[in-house]
């Protein structure tokens, strides 16, 4: 502790003794003190409660955001993978069928969707 937060307790008790009114009339004051600090160190506290509600909430949403892009994304790919498999589906029917003209589908394919 500080000197100047030791004078504030001790002063007013060694008045009070002195005074004629007892360290009872002396501890009044020390308590209201002590009260006086624990409630600033309770407002620090609940501020940086506030502050940290505050970061979760906006993390949260940030999340959900995130969630919902990433969702977004993977149906895209979900339906592009869909439009892959249909089309190697049909190139290897077109083999089956014809396949003296499996060259020329192979080649319309390649045309279709480039590497």
């Amino acid at each position: 502790m500080l000197d100047i937060e030791i004078s504030q307790i001790w002063a007013p008790l060694c008045g009070a003794a002195i005074g004629g009114g007892g360290i009872g009339a002396g501890l009044r004051p020390v308590l209201d003190y002590w009260k006086g600090r624990r409630r600033q160190t309770d407002e620090v506290a609940m501020g940086l409660v506030e502050k940290l509600q505050a970061r979760i909430e906006r993390l949260e949403e940030n999340s959900l955001a995130e969630r919902a892009l990433c969702d977004a994304k993977l149906s895209s790919l979900r339906h592009e993978l869909k439009n892959v498999q249909g089309n190697f589906a049909a190139l290897l029917l077109a083999i089956e069928v014809a396949p003296d003209r499996a060259a020329d589908v192979v080649a319309k394919v390649r045309a279709r969707y480039p590497a």
